[in-house]
């Protein structure tokens, strides 16, 4: 009698233990989290695991189609993903089949069109012992035709994307080498590359005007960086009193683009939290000093950018 006693003792700890474990579910509109459970894109699930500090992540469409299988290390602030994550679309397709370590991509990394056949195959070799060198080498190319254009690291790359921009040039194991061109309506570029390390470029404008460049490309920039931005942002922001009264916290998600010349328009707030701020957030960034503008292949480009500004009352 004893030793069934002490057999029941055990079995109930473990699944007291079991059911303990948290889950936690989250439903997302437009990249946001919403808590309309009756309208949104997907959902996601996070679950502990018998592991410390290692959680298992699901994502469902709402017609409980999986979405996206996944393990993780870490979810707040933000997602940590570890080993192989699993994307799929709407039809319950396989799209993307990649490999993470620390919330950054390695290895072998597959990605599939929507009918399922493959598209690309990408190595990441982590760290790269360039600064101006690829993160990740091109293994296998393939268009929707079924035609492959890279094989094994190797391949000439001709395409013209939505814009009319047209880029050729050659892959050699993995990576970009030799000289590449591009051709669009406004502007044409030349530029050199060796084993993967971009070495210079020409632009030449249409007025037949010649721009050197020594980046690829270059992401738009506040005069002093990001944190000088924040520290515009929290000198500049009056608290509506409006919203003060009604005691609102938490973060407005905002986007922008950054114009050729530096100016910010374009704003597009993916959440709302009312009683002005909204209004608020537009006069200081319509006020905001130009920014350093974005380049590619050395011209200005606009470009959109997403910030946060967090709400608190002081």
């Amino acid at each position: 009698m004893k030793k069934y006693i002490l057999t029941l003792i055990i079995i109930t700890l473990f699944f007291s233990t079991y059911a303990q474990k948290r889950t936690m579910v989250t439903y997302f509109k437009k990249g946001m989290i919403t808590e309309n459970k009756n309208n949104y894109d997907y959902r996601r699930v996070i679950e502990e695991t018998d592991t410390p500090s290692i959680y298992h992540l699901y994502e469902f469409y709402p017609d409980n189609k999986e979405k996206a299988l996944a393990t993780i290390s870490k979810f707040e602030p933000n997602i940590v993903y570890e080993g192989i994550f699993q994307g799929y679309n709407k039809q319950g397709i396989l799209t993307s089949k990649v490999n993470f370590k620390n919330g950054v991509l390695v290895g072998e990394c597959s990605y599939y069109y929507d009918n399922g056949k493959l598209e690309n195959v990408f190595q990441y070799e982590g760290q790269a012992d360039h600064p101006n060198k690829q993160q990740r080498r091109w293994m296998t190319g393939i268009d929707s035709l079924g035609n492959q254009f890279i094989k094994d690291g190797n391949g000439l790359y001709k395409k013209t994307d939505k814009g009319g921009l047209t880029e050729e040039g050659n892959y050699l194991n993995g990576y970009k080498d030799g000289i590449w061109k591009g051709t669009g309506n406004k502007a044409s570029y030349e530029e050199v590359y060796e084993n993967g390390v971009f070495k210079s470029g020409t632009s030449t404008l249409a007025d037949g005007k010649q721009i050197q460049y020594d980046k690829m490309e270059q992401q738009p920039e506040f005069k002093g960086g990001i944190s000088e931005f924040y520290k515009y942002l929290a000198r500049n922001y009056r608290f509506p009193a409006e919203a003060q009264r009604n005691q609102v916290n938490g973060k407005l998600y905002i986007s922008f683009v950054v114009e050729k010349d530096g100016r910010l328009t374009d704003y597009e707030f993916k959440n709302s939290l009312g009683y002005g701020t909204q209004e608020e957030a537009v006069r200081v960034l319509n006020e905001c000093p130009k920014w350093i503008p974005g380049k590619q292949h050395g011209i200005p480009v606009r470009v959109k950018y997403n910030i946060n500004i967090n709400l608190a009352q002081r």
